[in-house]
């Protein structure tokens, strides 16, 4: 719930949050890593206030991030020097186990981001990384955090410095991957429908204000319809670029990102055993429904069975509370102070690449508020098209989407994690925790007898889906899989509607790493559940298991190699 008279005394968001209940005294180097946490975070402010915005750190709430070449290469160098001196300052670290895994998160956090950053050159090779502000403009009016008003002056602010934006882009882009121009030039589109709702939301909160307002937005919508112009003709043509990110930086997320031992060529395997194993599921579900027919029959026949499209945004919210009231009544779950949940339409920059997702409360500030989006069938498509992506809001996927991203998944778990009180895991994320975990919550529910046949048939389509994408994931980076090929694996054997499929790869192609991290982050959870569980009586597996979901959901969401060292000491 947010507390009012908090926020008016915080000037409605955290300046500069603290180390909550860290203890300076656990051992000789704990406080200096709490600094070290510290200066991190100022950092991110500093370089990124889009970054400290999503955080909830809004000391900068008038600025964008600076995208000339200059202002890039000054805050990755600056990354880089803080690098240095922690490695320097840490070389023998002496600290108690949870800062030494604080510590790793720092390091390998500004590791990865500069090593990406100089290896990937976003603002050179991805055109939407100049359409990244609308998603910091969009949480200024999602979130409820501060007065209207004020949140509306820094808003206004931020829209008048679009067109620099844009002019930055005209500067840096090269040769960037096609698809990659694709994307761009999609939600280059979208900001002419997206600064209308901001130019709304401005009106009301700053009606004095009608001129500037006006001026800005329209300038903002000119900028980006420029830049569609100029990515159509100018950079599409030279779109030559590989989006592949290549077998050493793909090794290096899994072991730097990941904390994994091994590289690709062992994950290539697991996904393609999981592969047949989850088709055999699908069979063997299918025949309690059709005995006559094949698993994919089966489920065409169910995708059939969807909400009208006006009608998706209820259904959704409807399946998201009927999960919770299950996860009550059984008993399964503590739930996090103030919970609350909203299931809204995704952003219309964001749609190209998104048909639902989950956006966290964020991890300082005082709401608790989660987001969940939703896309909507898009009514410019063709006929075929929209009946296409309705059918992937089939019954089935709206029960499984809503556990996953919500109950028990990612809303209860990153509700959690924002209330750790270390500093550094409640800024950094890797994903394989909270996608491992969101992909676990689905299993746990199928366990628990939440699924009817119908449900768990598509429950268990995305279960595949997940492990193709280990294959696609490792295919597309490092084994010069196309984008077509792809897309082919999940129309042809995993049954996905193509305009969902092509959306799918779109995403694959730009986030190295992250497609696998669903099944392989459920995996190891599944194996330190077992590991917990064995040390219980087989007639208090129940107390058990409660108590395996409380431990693990303590630690933040850090690699599941690190919750294993601090919840089994090794």
């Amino acid at each position: 719930m947010r507390h009012v008279v908090v926020l008016a005394l915080l000037a409605a968001c955290a300046t500069r949050p603290s180390s909550r209940g860290r203890g300076d005294t656990d051992a000789p180097d704990d406080a200096a890593i709490a600094q070290a946490a510290r200066r991190y975070v100022d950092l991110i402010v500093e370089t990124s206030p889009e970054t400290a915005t999503a955080l909830g750190l809004c000391t900068r709430e008038a600025d964008l991030d600076d995208r000339t070449a200059a202002g890039v290469e000054e805050a990755l160098s600056r990354k880089q020097g803080m690098l240095a001196e922690l490695r320097d300052r840490f070389a023998r670290p002496k600290a108690s186990r949870a800062a030494l895994v604080d510590l790793a998160l720092i390091e390998h956090a500004l590791d990865v981001d500069t090593h990406v950053q100089r290896a990937i050159r976003p603002h050179e090779r991805r055109p939407d990384f100049y359409t990244a502000p609308m998603q910091a403009l969009y949480l200024m009016t999602a979130r409820d955090y501060a007065p209207a008003r004020e949140r509306a002056g820094n808003l206004l602010a931020r829209v008048e410095k679009i067109p620099g934006v844009v002019a930055a882009a005209r500067a840096n882009l090269g040769k960037p991957p096609r698809v990659w121009t694709q994307i761009g030039i999609e939600q280059a589109e979208s900001a002419q429908t997206f600064f209308q709702e901001q130019r709304a939301f401005l009106l009301q909160a700053l009606p004095q204000e009608q001129a500037r307002i006006d001026a800005a937005v329209a300038a903002a919508q000119r900028a980006y319809a420029d830049y569609r112009k100029f990515l159509e003709e100018v950079v599409l043509p030279r779109s030559t670029g590989e989006f592949a990110a290549g077998k050493e930086l793909f090794d290096f997320l899994l072991h730097e990102d990941y904390f994994l031992d091994g590289g690709a060529d062992r994950l290539l395997a697991l996904g393609r055993a999981l592969m047949h194993k989850t088709q055999a599921q699908l069979t063997e579900v299918a025949r309690r429904i059709d005995p006559t027919s094949s698993w994919p029959a089966v489920l065409a026949r169910l995708k059939a069975n969807h909400p009208p499209a006006a009608g998706l945004l209820d259904a959704y919210r409807t399946e998201v509370r009927r999960a919770r009231d299950f996860l009550v009544a059984k008993d399964a779950f503590e739930f996090p102070p103030g919970d609350t949940l909203d299931v809204v339409w995704t952003p219309v920059f964001a749609r190209s690449t998104i048909t639902a997702a989950y956006d966290q409360p964020p991890p300082f500030g005082e709401s608790t508020k989660g987001l969940f989006f939703v896309t909507p069938v898009d009514a410019s498509l063709p006929p075929d098209e929209q009946a296409a992506m309705l059918r992937e809001h089939n019954h089935g996927d709206l029960v499984d989407t809503a556990v996953h991203e919500a109950y028990p998944g990612h809303h209860l778990q990153l509700s959690f994690a924002r209330l750790h009180p270390s500093l550094i895991r409640r800024v950094v994320a890797s994903a394989i925790f909270p996608e491992g975990w969101a992909l676990y919550a689905e299993e746990l529910m199928a366990e628990m007898g939440y699924y009817t046949d119908e449900e768990r048939l598509l429950q268990l389509q995305w279960t595949l889906v997940r492990a193709a994408r280990i294959v696609l994931d490792i295919g597309l980076h490092t084994q010069g899989m196309s984008f077509e090929e792809a897309v082919r694996i999940l129309t042809d054997e995993v049954h996905l509607e193509r305009p969902l499929a092509q959306s799918e790869v779109k995403r694959y192609t730009q986030s190295p790493t992250q497609p696998l991290s669903y099944l392989v982050g459920r995996e190891a959870i599944f194996a330190m559940r077992d590991r917990y569980l064995g040390r219980c009586e087989p007639s208090l597996r129940s107390a058990c298991l409660k108590s395996f979901h409380r431990e693990l959901l303590s630690h933040g969401s850090i690699p599941p190699t690190l919750v294993e060292r601090e919840m089994f000491g090794n």
